[in-house]
């Protein structure tokens, strides 16, 4: 399941203990860059990422994107194995968290950038454990997850293994995520004035609910409220409602792909797939075949797909709804994981759905596959039998 961005939730360790020998050893190199003609020179608007990525063929490139929005802010070719990336110095938030990444993304690292330039280096197939200098905003974050680290695993490990049919190891997992949580909450009160604590608030909010999260975000400094990670939780607090199985369906409007408003409620009266997914995601599309054949097979008998996007480009939505022959209502307000639905919704990750009964109650939450079409066949032969 793809969590709320194009880019997944990076879980980075670092060697401190061969961070200062590493640059050392690489500082006649540094300075080589600022003489090599391939790399581009330093502009006053602009803040630098230079670095070493080895192991890589000339002419390979790699790119800086924002990891908020998914952006390219910029590129540059690997020559001999250095490389310059420039940062404008037009973002708000003095703490801001990048991606570099190849073409293919088979190698990339996200950290954080202040407003000082950074000193990356990084080894082909490793990019994980990237070195870095010149962020405190990084340190701050590595401090965090050598402290995290351990229990993500662990809990990684378990989840994989276990899932939740041993109760024993069901419980085991619990407590391990709530001690997680914990140590995340003690972070986010200690380090107030952290872009960090923005950003963790951020990626667990819908877990942890509006109650939490509001106490939490009354917390932050005035500055990191109004950083996008704040402004993130603003508005899941703002627009979340409680809704569960069992409970009904809350009604919004959104524009189709023709740029025409189109309400849930105008469905109201069939069995409802509220599906939620975006182009980028690749669950999401590998799903897509199925529902295109459940809904062939059922729509004529009162079944209905309400798909919302949350993509971000138009022609990209387009282009995937057509390529994967998504025939249903498809809707969007293109604002990626502020997707005013999703927020209302408590979407934590895509894909995820809601079956809505012709009633307006919420009968069943993220059906996929099998499921999904059990229970559909369960709905319609009652209907017949009925």
């Amino acid at each position: 399941m793809y969590k709320k961005k194009q880019f997944p939730y990076l879980v980075d360790t670092f060697k401190y203990c061969y961070l200062l020998i590493f640059l050392l050893h690489n500082a006649v190199g540094f300075a080589q860059v600022k003489n090599n003609l391939s790399v581009k020179p330093a502009i006053k608007t602009t803040q630098l990422v230079t670095g070493f990525a080895h192991g890589f063929e000339d002419s390979t490139w790699l790119y800086l994107y924002e990891w908020v929005t998914g952006n390219t802010i910029d590129s540059s070719r690997i020559l001999n194995g250095q490389f310059q990336l420039n940062v404008p110095k037009s973002f708000k938030e003095k703490s801001r968290l990048f991606t570099i990444a190849t073409g293919s993304y088979d190698n990339y690292k996200s950290f954080w950038m202040d407003d000082t330039n950074v000193i990356f280096s990084a080894v082909k197939g490793n990019f994980k454990n990237a070195l870095l200098s010149g962020s405190k905003s990084q340190q701050v974050h590595e401090a965090y997850l050598r402290s995290t680290d351990s229990l993500v695993i662990e809990i990684d490990s378990l989840r994989r293994h276990f899932g939740d049919t041993d109760s024993l190891m069901l419980l085991k997992t619990n407590r391990l995520v709530e001690e997680l949580k914990q140590i995340n909450i003690r972070f986010i009160e200690q380090n107030r004035r952290s872009a960090i604590s923005a950003y963790i608030l951020r990626m667990n909010c819908i877990e942890w609910g509006v109650p939490l999260s509001r106490t939490l975000y009354s917390k932050l400094s005035p500055e990191n409220q109004k950083t996008k990670y704040g402004d993130f939780v603003k508005k899941y607090i703002t627009y979340h409602k409680d809704i569960a199985v069992g409970k009904n369906y809350v009604d919004f409007v959104q524009m189709n792909v023709e740029g025409k408003p189109v309400k849930l409620s105008s469905f109201q009266g069939k069995y409802i797939l509220l599906e939620f997914w975006a182009s980028w995601c690749g669950p999401c599309r590998k799903e897509n075949p199925a529902l295109v054949q459940l809904y062939e097979q059922y729509k004529q008998k009162g079944f209905e797909i309400v798909a919302v996007s949350l993509d971000v480009n138009k022609q990209q939505w387009i282009n995937a709804i057509a390529k994967d022959s998504l025939k249903w209502p498809n809707l969007s307000d293109l604002k990626g994981s502020d997707n005013i639905p999703a927020l209302m919704y408590g979407v934590y990750g895509i894909p995820d759905n809601f079956l809505i009964d012709p009633e307006g109650k919420i009968i069943a939450k993220n059906l996929r596959g099998n499921s999904l079409e059990r229970k559909l066949k369960k709905l319609f032969d009652q209907k017949l039998t009925e």
